[in-house]
């Protein structure tokens, strides 16, 4: 006997999709606006974060900001600041993930990535979210459908999300005011 799938799963998953796919098209549309963001220092670099996490969009721009703020800012503020972005935007990937569960069609992965979550999930969701990776956002949602709770998800991935933007921001720091003092630009 099948399942049927709950109607506020299936809105969930109709507003997560319909929400990322709505702030794709306006971030490609308005791009400019995105730069300008930069401007705004630690609250332009928590929307940035969060947008970069939570859509497909912009890959990898998350890491080039928090490098690039880390080499004007304080370091440690922006390490701490960009890993709450991140993690809240990653939020937004699990709800599609939870809310899209009902159109998943039978797959043998899901019952092999459950097993693994059941084993590893909390080193699991630390070293996706620590490392710098492309993949991160299918995986957010894959913890979605497989109903990792909500509230592990985020910590795990406010820890790893925080310690590698750490890590970006005092790379910039140091790298990026030791390249910016060889061009003679004092900073």
């Amino acid at each position: 006997m099948e399942r049927q799938t709950p109607k506020r799963n299936v809105w969930l998953a109709i507003i997560s999709i319909g929400l990322t796919i709505t702030l794709c098209i306006l971030i490609i549309l308005h791009r400019e606006f995105i730069d300008e963001l930069r401007h705004w220092g630690y609250l332009g670099l928590f929307l940035v974060t969060v947008v970069a996490s939570g859509t497909m969009v912009l890959p990898g721009m998350g890491a080039v900001i928090t490098f690039t703020f880390g080499g004007v800012l304080n370091p440690a503020v922006v390490g701490l600041v960009a890993g709450l972005g991140e993690a809240t935007g990653a939020v937004g990937a699990y709800l599609t993930g939870y809310g899209g569960r009902g159109f998943m069609v039978a797959n043998p992965l899901k019952g092999r990535l459950s097993a693994f979550m059941e084993r590893h999930g909390a080193k699991a969701m630390f070293l996706m979210a620590a490392l710098v990776n492309p993949i991160y956002y299918p995986f957010a949602v894959w913890m979605g459908v497989l109903r990792v709770r909500v509230g592990r998800f985020f910590i795990y991935t406010l820890l790893g999300r925080t310690l590698k933007n750490l890590l970006l921001a005092y790379l910039g720091f140091f790298g990026l005011r030791t390249f910016l003092r060889l061009m003679g630009i004092q900073v």
